[in-house]
């Protein structure tokens, strides 16, 4: 992928995430995933384990898309370092 589009994913991942709606969503199932683990049985260890992973899951995906934002970071500079160096390839012309 070119750094451009890195650059375009970022910003789009920093759009989501930043997305009121997205973060409330976030909030809201994390809470009810706590709540069911907290208030499962003590002998229900397989439906701790489904919300567990559902927990992680979740946060995998809010995760996936802050790997995104760094990503971006890197091309950004990426980009930034080819521009200087195709200014010093025209200065010393």
């Amino acid at each position: 992928m070119s750094p451009e589009e890195e650059l375009h994913r970022a910003a789009r991942a920093e759009q989501i995430l930043g997305d009121d709606l997205f973060r409330d969503a976030v909030k809201e199932i994390e809470s009810a995933l706590l709540a069911g683990i907290k208030q499962s049985a003590f002998k229900d260890s397989e439906l701790r384990e489904k919300l567990c992973m559902q927990y992680t899951l979740l946060h995998s995906l809010v995760d996936q898309f802050k790997t995104h934002m760094e990503t971006g970071k890197l091309a950004e500079e990426t980009l930034r370092q080819r521009a200087l160096a195709a200014a010093k390839k025209v200065v010393n012309w």
